[in-house]
């Protein structure tokens, strides 16, 4: 569902071994693609650190044949309790 609206946004997640990585934008797109620009700043930061893992760490575009992206979609001014509107 690519859905964009002025009242609400998407939040796109990440649960690799180590670390939850999310992005946010108005549509599953752009939050998807908030998500993995921030998986590749960390794995350019990893990899300065330790470029010989350069074979053992995915690039962001093929981070979804290793983990599960989930999408998570709120409404502007409502409140959320595990993900599910109750005002």
């Amino acid at each position: 569902m690519e859905t964009e609206s002025s009242s609400g946004f998407v939040v796109a997640e990440m649960n690799t071994h180590a670390f939850m990585f999310r992005g946010a934008g108005r549509t599953r797109a752009a939050a998807r693609d908030a998500l993995l620009n921030a998986w590749q700043v960390h794995r350019s930061a990893l990899l300065a650190r330790y470029p010989e893992r350069a074979d053992s760490i995915p690039e962001a575009s093929g981070m979804e044949a290793h983990f599960k992206i989930h999408f998570l979609e709120f409404a502007m001014d409502a409140g959320y309790r595990d993900g599910e509107r109750i005002v």
